[in-house]
């Protein structure tokens, strides 16, 4: 029995790095039977609930989202289950069964990007039943690529395409910083393949601030080759052709979203006639209005109904009722919704995750990805994107200083 019990733990743990394969409900579900499993393990073997500052600096987002809902009467229970993840999975990984090692935990790694690449052919074969390859570098009328919108709209998993984005740069990290550099010959292979797949796809979406940030992390490992000086001028080489062949296969694609920047940057919202850009600009400029009169406690779940007003008041357009439309800067997003002091425990709780915790290379550098991406997008107030960010925390989180993971 106990056998049977430690065999469908590992799998639950399994199952809950598959979430790029899985709707917001069926993620949280898994996450659930995984966490009554585990729970079942430490009661059984007796341990000791342990307290320290590393657990509370690692669940203190939770923390702040419960107490901030407490004090302002105006509960609500949507943010504090959106918000459950920064308190579920620390606890999951800290009191995990001793049988979670090391071993279950770069299958986990895998398994993500397995999961990544599946999903993309799912996308792959749901967008060639209509259209045919070549369409795949298309632009549509709202000059967004064609393959982007079918497939967020056309599959039963629908993750915005900034998020899916994400899963694809996070994959393609792992592979550049640690898979090529850590795994064995066999494994390589699977990395090599992985790093043009994923690039593929990232550029076949285009979200705008991937693109910025995979560059930017491209020119970090470079500089950390040109550092170790070992095959630098190799894998130089190899990263300036594959990055040359990338640009014009892909010119059409980037060319035409950045350019959008240019075009419709200064047009007006107005009427029926918005995009991308320009509700990008509403959104900033009314965003920065709110900024001006923020009570000190922020408007705390008043803030979306705050926007719209401003939206409404600012604009001669009903885009704000045609979708829910957020601040898409999350550092904004905290100071509106919970005021200045909330901001700066935020920042507080990011300063000591990167200072408590010995993260390995990769790790450092995708959690700086996310925080980047924060920047233009409420990422951690989306399903996926807290379980991307807090999910890879938690898989190398070490409470004991003598217990890392992958050094």
């Amino acid at each position: 029995m106990e056998k049977v019990i430690s065999k469908c733990t590992i799998l639950f743990y399994f199952l809950i790095a598959a979430f790029p394969l899985m709707r917001a409900n069926i993620n949280s579900l898994l996450i659930i039977i995984c966490c009554l499993f585990t729970l079942y393990n430490f009661l059984k073997n007796k341990k000791k609930v342990t307290f320290s500052k590393k657990i509370f600096y690692a669940t203190l987002v939770f923390w702040l989202f419960l107490f901030y809902e407490i004090i302002s009467l105006n509960f609500s229970s949507k943010i504090i289950l959106r918000h459950l993840p920064f308190l579920i999975f620390p606890l999951l990984f800290i009191y995990k069964p001793n049988y979670i090692n090391e071993k279950v935990k770069n299958s986990s790694i895998f398994i993500f990007q397995s999961s990544v690449i599946l999903q993309c052919l799912i996308y792959l074969y749901v967008f060639i039943k209509e259209y045919s390859l070549q369409q795949i570098f298309s632009i549509n009328n709202y000059n967004i690529p064609l393959f982007r919108t079918f497939v967020h709209y056309n599959t039963s998993i629908e993750i915005h395409p900034t998020y899916f984005s994400s899963f694809l740069l996070c994959s393609f990290t792992i592979s550049l910083f640690f898979g090529l550099k850590n795994s064995v010959r066999k494994n390589r292979i699977f990395h090599i393949t992985n790093i043009f797949f994923t690039l593929f796809f990232i550029l076949v979406f285009v979200s705008k601030i991937i693109i910025l940030v995979l560059v930017l992390t491209i020119l970090v490992y470079l500089f950390i080759l040109l550092k170790n000086k070992k095959d630098f001028i190799k894998k130089l080489i190899v990263i300036l052709i594959l990055s040359v062949i990338s640009f014009f296969s892909f010119k059409n694609l980037i060319t035409s979203r950045f350019n959008e920047i240019k075009t419709e940057i200064n047009r007006p919202l107005v009427g029926d006639y918005h995009n991308s850009i320009n509700i990008r600009v509403a959104i900033m400029k009314c965003s920065y209005e709110l900024l001006k009169k923020v009570p000190f406690f922020g408007f705390g779940n008043n803030l979306q109904e705050e926007l719209n007003n401003c939206y409404q008041n600012n604009y001669d357009s009903n885009f704000h009722k045609l979708a829910t439309y957020n601040s898409h800067n999350y550092y904004i997003n905290l100071i509106l919704y919970g005021g200045w002091i909330f901001f700066f425990f935020f920042f507080l709780y990011l300063f000591f995750l990167f200072k408590q915790n010995k993260f390995p290379l990769f790790i450092i550098v995708i959690l700086t990805q996310l925080v980047l991406i924060n920047f233009t997008e409420n990422f951690f107030s989306r399903h996926h994107g807290i379980i991307l960010f807090i999910y890879f925390i938690s898989l190398f989180l070490s409470v004991d200083k003598h217990k890392q993971f992958i050094k």
